[in-house]
C-alpha cells in the first residue's frame, strides 16, 4: 500500500486554475512568488479566502468572489506550492502558511478582516486566528481537514474505503462480522500510523522530503497538516465563528465539525445535509446563504438540545443504523453496529460486541464504571462524569471533557484509546494509549 494514499484523499476533484488578472508578490517566508488577487472596493470590509489542497487553488472561490465583491473587499491567493504560485521542496506547514498570510494581509489590508478557510485552508485559518487574534474580525471554517489526532483521522478514512469496498462486493463478504472488519481496519491504520511516526524528522529535512515525499508540495503540505497538533487551539479562538460542513463529507469527518463547535466558545455549526467536501461548488446557493448570514452577523446562536423529562431504557440486540436521543437511564447494546446516540443524557452504559457513536451528549455515572466489552465506542463533543472499564475494545474520544474521581479509563484486557482535543481531569490530551497489556 502506498504511504500517502491517506493524504491524496484530502484532495477533491482537481480543476484547472484560470488566471483572472492578479499580481505576483514575493513573500519572505519561503522567498517565493505568490499569485494574489483583490476584488471589490478597498474601502469596504475585507474578506480573506484561503483554499485547501489541490492545484485548483484559489480558483475554487471564483463564484464566491463574484458574489462578495459587490459589498466586500475580497483577497484571494494561491498558497505557495499550489496554483500559479511558486512550487518547490519547502516545509509547507500550517504555521508557515499562517506567516505567509500574515505578510500578505499586512501588506494589502493592514486592518482586521473576515477569514474564511476551506479544507486544509480551514485548518490554516484556525491556526492563523490563534496566532494572530487581533487580525481576525470573524472566522468561517468550511469542512476543515486535519484537526483530529492522525490515528483517528486515518481510522476514519480507512473505514470509509474498506466499507465502500465491502458494500460493492455485496454477498461475497456477507459473512464477515463487524468485529472482524474493525480489527482489520485497526491493523491497517496502525501500519499507516507507524509509518507516520518519523515524519517530523522527514518534514524538517529537505533531503528527506525529496526522497520520502518526492519533494512535491501537495504531499509535504498534507503530511505537515496531520503532523500539526491543534490541541488547545480551538479553545483560544474568541472570534465569532461559523462552521460549515457537508454531511456527506468523506474527506474531513463531520465529527471534526462537532468538536470545533463544542470547543470554540462563540461558534455555530451549520450542517449542509446534501453536500460533501466542497459545498461552495456542489451546493453554491446554500453555501453562499450561510456565508452571507455570517458576514452580516445573522447567524443563529446555538441552542441547547431539547430533552424530555422522562428517562427511558434502551436495551437492544442485533440492530443496525439506529439513532436514539433524549434522557436515557440505561443504555445496553448487544451485537449491533452503526448505532448513534445524539443529544442525550445517559446515566448507565454497557456495550457488548457493538459499534456505537455518541454525539453532543452527557454521560454521568459516578457510582460504577461504564462497561465496554469487545466493542468500538466513539464519543464526540460530549461531557463525561465517571469512568470506563474496557475489555478488548476501542475507545475514540474527540472533543471530550471528562471528570472522574477514580482512574478515568482502565482495561481488563488489551484495549486502545485515541484522544483528539480532549480534557481529562483538567489535563488536555491529544494522543493514543494502549491499556490492559
Amino acid at each position: 500500500m502506498r504511504l500517502f494514499f491517506l493524504f491524496s484523499l484530502l484532495c477533491a476533484t482537481l480543476l484547472s486554475a484560470n488566471t483572472l488578472g492578479g499580481v505576483y508578490v514575493t513573500e519572505p517566508i519561503f522567498n517565493s512568488s505568490v499569485y494574489l488577487q483583490t476584488s471589490g472596493n478597498p474601502k469596504n470590509k475585507a474578506v480573506v479566502l484561503v483554499h485547501g489542497l489541490g492545484d485548483e487553488a484559489s480558483s475554487i472561490w471564483e463564484k464566491t468572489v463574484a458574489l462578495l465583491e459587490r459589498e466586500y473587499y475580497v483577497v484571494t491567493f494561491d498558497l505557495p506550492g499550489f496554483g500559479h504560485s511558486s512550487k518547490s521542496n519547502e516545509l509547507y506547514s500550517p504555521e508557515n502558511y499562517a506567516k505567509v498570510i500574515r505578510f500578505l494581509t499586512q501588506t494589502y489590508l493592514k486592518r482586521p478582516f473576515h477569514l474564511v478557510g476551506h479544507s486544509m485552508g480551514g485548518a490554516i485559518s484556525l491556526y492563523y486566528t490563534h496566532a494572530y487574534p487581533l487580525d481576525v474580525e470573524s472566522l468561517v471554517l468550511v469542512d476543515a481537514a486535519g484537526i483530529l489526532h492522525p490515528l483517528a483521522y486515518s481510522n476514519f478514512l480507512t473505514h470509509r474505503k474498506v466499507n465502500h469496498f465491502f458494500e460493492e462486493q455485496g454477498e461475497l463478504f456477507q459473512g464477515i462480522q463487524s468485529q472482524q472488519l474493525n480489527r482489520f481496519v485497526d491493523r491497517l491504520s496502525d501500519k499507516i500510523n507507524a509509518k507516520m511516526e518519523n515524519m517530523e524528522t522527514v518534514l524538517h529535512s529537505p533531503a528527506l522530503r525529496e526522497s520520502v515525499l518526492g519533494g512535491t508540495p501537495a504531499s509535504i503540505a498534507a503530511v505537515a497538516l496531520v503532523q500539526t497538533s491543534f490541541n488547545a487551539i480551538p479553545q483560544s479562538v474568541m472570534q465569532r465563528t461559523t462552521i460549515i460542513w457537508g454531511k456527506n463529507d468523506e474527506i474531513a469527518p463531520l465529527q471534526t465539525g462537532y468538536v470545533l463547535d463544542k470547543l470554540i466558545p462563540h461558534s455555530t455549526l451549520a450542517i449542509m445535509p446534501e453536500a460533501a467536501h466542497v459545498p461552495m461548488l456542489s451546493h453554491e446557493r446554500e453555501f453562499h446563504a450561510l456565508l452571507l448570514a455570517h458576514l452580516e452577523n445573522r447567524s443563529v446562536a446555538k441552542l441547547p438540545p431539547k430533552m424530555g423529562n422522562d428517562a427511558y431504557t434502551i436495551k437492544v440486540r442485533h440492530v443496525s443504523n439506529q439513532r436514539y436521543s433524549g434522557r436515557i437511564k440505561n443504555l445496553v447494546i448487544y451485537d449491533s453496529q452503526k448505532v448513534v446516540i445524539e443529544n442525550a443524557i445517559i446515566e448507565n452504559l454497557s456495550l457488548f460486541n457493538a459499534e456505537v457513536e455518541i454525539l453532543n451528549s452527557v454521560i454521568e455515572n459516578k457510582d460504577a464504571p461504564l462497561r465496554v466489552e469487545n466493542s468500538a465506542l466513539s464519543i464526540v463533543a460530549s461531557d463525561i462524569v465517571g469512568s470506563f472499564k474496557l475489555y478488548n475494545s476501542r475507545l475514540n474520544l474527540a472533543g471530550v471533557k471528562m471528570q472522574s474521581r477514580a482512574k478515568p479509563i482502565v482495561a481488563a484486557s488489551p484495549s486502545r484509546v485515541i484522544y483528539s482535543l480532549c480534557e481529562i481531569n483538567a489535563k488536555r490530551i491529544h494522543g493514543k494509549e494502549i491499556l490492559g497489556r
